[in-house]
């Protein structure tokens, strides 16, 4: 079928050679014919994709200009060509398409510098363009691809549990789409869309350490995929995650074999980042083993994937820890080069995951990197056409922890208004106490004086008892324990506590840990993981951005200043 596809492919270019007088009687259909079954980035197709353009120009044919741009998006190789075309493709919707079209032009856009380059911030803001024009949209398809990117963006910065959301809602969109009888096009269309919906749930969820949900959706993935040609992308994202799922486990064998298995299929698609994921835990895998030639070999590939794309993910730094620490007084150019590379990666990362830095910090913190430095400056190893390379990398770190330093002060002065704030809210709620438990108390509301007392009292027993740092709570589940509807709840909370329901849990949630942190010295001590599950929060990073959002200061960022004003650092 493949040859016969070929030859057809190879007749139809011929043809168009050697009788170019026939090619304006061709209609749309036959030019695309010329081209649409071949493969994504195949140039091939770009002479027929220009005459397809060309015709429309002259025809001013608006609806096929807009589709031939489209395919010149698709089938040219070069990036700067596609993106060209992609530019082509949003001015033409603009002029003449619907808000749906423009939406699907920006998008487009947005998932070229995802997918080819791994740039977040230029897709995420052709993400929001195209949101922006499919909010009152009526093709769900599209409402729910840009869902989709717009969670892997999420993910990308740490939002796991926002992220999770959005790939749950899409799965359950196109796998109801899938049960339905659709053309071969839209079926494979979402089909596609489903397995990479499936592969991001998988990998949020091992993010969140929900190991057994991660594991049952790559298992379900790769037998979806496993004997289909047209999805062997997918089918290396499953094996990709089920390699990672054996080495957590110490299946070194099945780790090895799916790993290796999920490469050729990555290397086709020239998706690079998972590529350095598969990379960083087969050269893991050869640590475990003893292997230092093997993993530094599979760790040198994501140096060579990092110097050539520029771009890394966190979670695959670490190679460069273990290749400073393999040349460490063995090879000191090679150990200098690669503590430059983690510098690098360091930057890139506080640049677009401003988040993330803080890991970086501790797994490999700025003054080990300062002293070794001035090591290898004082072994003399260097001549004199290293010391103006040496000299920008000693800057550079110095205006670093210039930037450090610069950070810690504010978080500083930030810990202390903070401690300010917390005495002055600790005499109000006092005030505040006296005056909610008066018979006098009530305000105008639409509630019933029967309902709104008895949701008074139950708000009242629920914050005494701290029930607001159950896991899992919602204003449906509230309502029903306090024996009343969520629309009830929902105006009470919003008539006296003067914010909406999800504002209300989160500020108590945040307060009760703040003051736990505040004046019990051993809760300092625990994990940010297990703070945030005290307090009812599932993930380290809602936790952590809902307590930057009501304190102004991180929660590891308080806990360290507190532990120094109490000496106990």
């Amino acid at each position: 079928m493949k040859k016969y596809q070929y030859l057809m492919t190879v007749f139809l270019l011929l043809s168009q050679q050697l009788f170019p007088q026939n090619s304006e009687r061709l209609t749309y259909r036959d030019i695309r014919k010329e081209y649409e079954k071949m493969l994504n980035d195949d140039s091939r197709a770009m002479p027929s994709v220009q005459k397809y353009i060309k015709k429309a120009k002259k025809e001013k044919n608006q609806e096929h200009l807009i589709q031939g741009y489209r395919d010149g998006r698709q089938y040219s190789a070069s990036f700067d060509e596609k993106l060209q075309y992609a530019d082509s493709t949003i001015s033409a919707t603009m002029m003449y398409g619907n808000k749906d079209e423009i939406s699907k032009a920006y998008l487009s856009k947005g998932i070229l510098f995802y997918f080819n380059k791994k740039k977040f911030k230029p897709a995420l803001d052709q993400y929001l363009k195209a949101y922006k024009y499919s909010k009152n949209s009526k093709d769900e398809f599209l409402k729910h691809k840009v869902l989709y990117h717009m969670g892997i963006v999420k993910n990308h910065l740490g939002y796991y549990q926002d992220a999770q959301s959005h790939f749950e809602n899409c799965i359950n969109f196109y796998e109801e789409q899938i049960k339905r009888r659709l053309h071969d096009n839209d079926l494979y269309s979402n089909k596609k869309a489903y397995y990479n919906s499936l592969h991001q749930l998988t990998v949020v969820n091992r993010y969140l350490k929900n190991f057994k949900t991660s594991d049952s959706l790559s298992a379900l993935g790769y037998r979806l995929t496993e004997a289909d040609r047209d999805f062997a992308l997918e089918k290396s994202y499953f094996l990709k995650c089920m390699g990672i799922s054996s080495f957590h486990k110490k299946d070194f064998i099945s780790a090895k074999r799916s790993l290796e298995e999920s490469l050729p299929g990555l290397i086709a698609r020239n998706d690079f980042a998972w590529c350095s994921v598969v990379y960083y835990y087969l050269g893991k895998l050869h640590e475990t083993q003893e292997n230092p030639v093997l993993a530094i070999k599979n760790y040198q590939k994501i140096d060579s994937i990092f110097n050539k794309n520029d771009f890394i993910l966190p979670e695959v730094t670490r190679s460069y820890h273990y290749l400073i620490n393999h040349y460490n007084n063995s090879d000191v150019k090679k150990e200098l080069y690669y503590t430059t590379q983690l510098l690098k990666a360091d930057s890139l990362i506080t640049k677009d995951f401003s988040y993330l830095s803080e890991r970086i910090h501790k797994d490999y913190d700025r003054s080990s990197l300062m002293e070794e430095k001035t090591e290898l400056e004082r072994s003399g190893y260097y001549k004199t056409r290293f010391g103006v390379f040496l000299m920008i990398v000693l800057i550079i770190v110095i205006v670093l922890f210039s930037m450090r330093y610069r950070k810690d002060q504010i978080i500083k002065k930030k810990y202390l208004n903070l401690q300010k704030r917390l005495l002055d809210e600790k005499e109000m709620q006092k005030t505040i106490q006296v005056a909610e438990d008066s018979p006098k108390y009530r305000i105008k509301t639409e509630l019933s004086p029967e309902v709104f007392e008895k949701i008074r009292k139950k708000i009242k027993k629920f914050e005494e008892d701290k029930g607001y740092n159950k896991l899992g709570l919602t204003q449906k589940s509230i309502a029903k324990d306090f024996g009343t509807n969520a629309y009830y709840l929902s105006v009470y909370i919003r008539e006296n506590k003067e914010v909406n329901f999800t504002t209300y849990l989160s500020r108590l949630r945040i307060n009760y840990i703040t003051n736990l942190l505040n004046t019990n010295n051993q809760s300092l001590n625990f994990k940010i993981e297990a703070l945030a599950e005290m307090c009812g929060i599932a993930a380290r990073q809602n936790f952590s951005d809902l307590f930057y959002e009501y304190n102004g200061i991180r929660p590891a960022d308080f806990i360290k200043n507190r532990k120094k004003e109490l000496g106990l650092q």
